[in-house]
């Protein structure tokens, strides 16, 4: 296969003289393409190679497609456009190939084919004509050809080399010939090594999504999401388009298709029955626990047997190791040996037949479909038992997330734990600890109403659904519930109390998000001393962790005080706290403050109203105007919070937060200070407090909409408010740095 005249530049003299040179050159590129991944730069760098290495201007690589059974030119070296249009994606018949590969032509691994000894045109190929190099005897001429074959170790073809234009414009001696011999099998290597490297890849990507089908049968919830899994597998690992699981899911002796991928619809492959296809999964027909046959074979015995076409194959090839139309199959049997269905693979990606290594992925990927299906039928065999722990008399964890999900919202999840258990088992033995168990179960259960659902999760830890109820009702439960165990164990042997954390549906939706949540409030219990109720509210637990990180001795207390006090009051206002702490945040930030003092004046802007715990419900939640001796214990509450947080150590925050009710006349409280004696801190936290309750709704007056707020902190900066924190506020407002 010829290419015309090009010039010749950088290239090496053939010859023996330039014997090691041309070795060297080309195992110094081989070292190079041997880590390229793309097999389409490698055979480019292969064919550069080869002509400079050898000195021919023109290098023809022409690839073996075992899914065709033939060769297909990809590279075409030279500098003529022409003859690479021409050649490039032309097809080569192994047959018509052999009669050129002919033994009075081989000369040392290499067939130096000369113009006068074969008819070109009979094969029916396509040829360019090259270039002649003059009238000596031994010139090269325009149609003679050099073509080398390259093979795998175990003989299988790879591709060959059509060589021509010698630089020198003579054809290759015997020297020559067994340098373009050698090289060949350098570059025979090259590639073998790379599809060596790319089936590799392909295997440890299988063992990879079997990996990761082993990880999903263990989440999955139910038998068809299993099944699906192990289909993708088999399509993402294996490279099969189509993949399917036939089941007698019935056990009527019909095998119906439950799952599959690739398919436009699973259901209409059919059902085949057990008894007729039995006998197409005999082990004499099986190879590596699976059943691969060709289409003649497959549809003799399926028409012997009364078995249904399944589907015709679309990605067919041709040649020995081609799939055309095959049928491949893996039995599913029971641990009694007994066909329960079967694995159906076909359309390859890449039109082969699937090689020792791949069968055996797929008997795999089999024996996790098995490995569901017992899954399934262990998950059948538990509904069957009873539906309460044998010890408590509870609902058991079996179905408790399903439970979740199955009941409408308003809904609230309660999650406790006893406190220090182990010490009760230690100290007093497992039957006592038995025994209390049954009693916290029969306090649990005191707690119920109809439509409430009381599970033991295990061990110490147990569960409330209720239904119809918001976070305030549900901490209700919970605190009764805690009291009732300090009341009931009071004069027990070893201390007993429980931790609760709670999720409200409303706030966090979905149930795997629930249990995320009340996990976590219950976790923040423990961390706050235990025998406590927490209530979920992210903002607040993620303070929690901000504080215990940054200062865990000293600041504990605090972040306790927080949650208890945040979690025990009136929804409202624990998002009041939690928008103001983000104000105060925004404006820190706008006024230029470092990253630690901003996270500061936010903890300062959520605990501001701290101090509100001393003041009465009656006079707190009042949904009138306050009378004068209420208002003034109202106004006790920054100092009330100033105290519970020097108490704990905050003493910056404190201070803050004793400031925040001041102004900039001085007829603020509680100290009356005026302009710079305020802290900037409590300034900001002023701003920030009075715009989120001007902007919220009272139970005594409607909210102002945010221009109207906006214009009232303007009319009151330089009176009440630090007009230079407003105008930061405004800014943020506007969207430069939108809490």
């Amino acid at each position: 296969m010829h290419s015309p005249d090009v010039a010749a530049t950088s290239v090496t003299p053939t010859g023996e003289a330039g014997t090691l040179s041309s070795l060297r050159a080309l195992l110094d590129v081989a070292a190079v393409v041997r880590s390229r991944a793309d097999l389409q730069h490698l055979f480019e760098e292969i064919a550069t190679t080869v002509a400079q290495a050898l000195g021919f201007l023109a290098v023809v690589v022409n690839v073996y497609r075992p899914a065709w059974d033939d060769y297909e030119v990809v590279v075409v070296e030279g500098d003529d456009a022409a003859a690479r249009e021409a050649l490039l994606g032309e097809h080569v018949d192994p047959v018509q190939l052999a009669r050129l590969l002919d033994e009075r032509f081989r000369r040392h691994g290499a067939y130096l084919v000369p113009h006068d000894q074969f008819d070109f045109a009979s094969t029916g190929l396509t040829w360019v004509a090259g270039t002649t190099g003059g009238d000596a005897p031994d010139a090269w001429h325009a149609d003679d050809a050099l073509l080398v074959p390259l093979t795998a170790s175990d003989g299988r073809p790879l591709a060959f080399l059509s060589l021509d234009d010698p630089v020198d414009g003579r054809r290759p001696g015997d020297g020559a010939l067994e340098i373009v011999s050698a090289v060949a099998a350098i570059a025979a290597g090259v590639i073998e090594h790379a599809q060596l490297a790319a089936e590799a890849a392909r295997h440890r990507a299988a063992v990879e999504h079997l990996l990761r089908v082993s990880s999903e049968l263990t989440t999955s919830t139910s038998r068809a999401e299993m099944l699906r899994a192990v289909c993708e597998g088999i399509r993402d690992g294996l490279g099969f388009e189509k993949a399917g699981v036939f089941l007698d899911k019935a056990r009527d002796g019909r095998l119906l298709p439950v799952a599959g991928v690739g398919f436009e619809g699973v259901e209409k492959l059919g059902s085949f029955a057990t008894a007729a296809i039995e006998p197409m999964m005999a082990p004499e027909l099986q190879r590596e626990g699976c059943v691969l046959m060709d289409s003649a074979t497959a549809r003799a015995m399926a028409v012997r047997l009364g078995v249904p076409t399944v589907y015709v194959s679309h990605n067919n090839g041709r040649g020995p190791r081609a799939w055309d139309h095959h049928w491949l199959m893996v039995p599913l049997r029971d641990r009694a040996g007994a066909l329960v269905g079967f694995l159906w693979a076909d359309d390859p990606a890449d039109r082969l037949l699937p090689g020792v290594d791949g069968l055996r992925a797929l008997r795999a990927f089999a024996n996790h479909a098995v490995a569901a299906l017992e899954a399934d039928n262990h998950l059948e065999r538990m509904r069957e038992l009873a539906e309460r722990d044998p010890l408590t008399g509870l609902h058991n964890r079996r179905g408790f997330e399903q439970g979740l999900e199955a009941r409408g919202a308003p809904l609230a999840l309660v999650i406790c734990d006893l406190d220090h258990f182990k010490r009760v088992n230690d100290t007093l033995g497992h039957p006592v600890g038995d025994e209390v168990l049954r009693r916290f179960a029969d306090l649990l259960r005191a707690c119920t109403r109809e439509d409430d659902v009381a599970v033991r999760l295990g061990g110490e830890e147990f569960a409330l659904v209720l239904s119809g109820v918001g976070e305030r009702e549900a901490l209700a439960v919970a605190e009764r519930l805690r009291h009732e165990v300090a009341s009931t164990f009071r004069d027990f042997p070893v201390p007993i109390s429980v931790s609760v954390g709670i999720a409200d549906g409303a706030r966090d939706t979905g149930a795997e998000a629930m249990v995320r949540a009340a996990n976590r409030a219950l976790y923040a219990a423990k961390r706050l001393g235990r025998d406590r109720c927490v209530v979920h509210h992210a903002e607040t637990l993620a303070m929690l962790d901000a504080l215990a990180d940054e200062r865990a001795g000293e600041q504990l207390a605090a972040a306790m005080l927080l949650a208890e006090t945040l979690d025990l009051r009136d929804v409202a206002t624990a998002r009041h706290s939690e928008t103001v702490g983000r104000y105060a945040e925004a404006i820190a930030a706008e006024l230029g403050l470092t990253p630690d003092h901003v996270e500061r004046v936010r903890v300062a802007g959520v605990l501001h109203d701290i101090g509100k715990l001393g003041i009465s419900d009656a006079v707190l939640l009042k949904p009138s105007r306050l009378e004068s001796h209420e208002w003034q214990e109202v106004q006790r509450h920054p100092e009330i919070g100033a105290r519970i947080l020097e108490h704990a150590n905050l003493r910056d925050v404190a201070g803050w937060v004793l400031s925040h009710h001041e102004r900039m006349d001085g007829t603020g409280y509680p100290r009356a200070l005026a302009g710079p004696a305020i802290p900037l801190e409590g300034r900001i936290l002023a701003v920030a407090d009075a715009y989120e309750a001007m902007t919220a709704d009272r139970p005594y007056r409607k909210a102002l909409g945010e221009a109207e707020a906006r214009a009232e902190l303007r009319r009151g900066a330089g009176t009440q408010f630090d007009p230079r924190v407003v105008d930061a506020f405004e800014r943020v407002l506007a969207g430069e740095r939108r809490p």
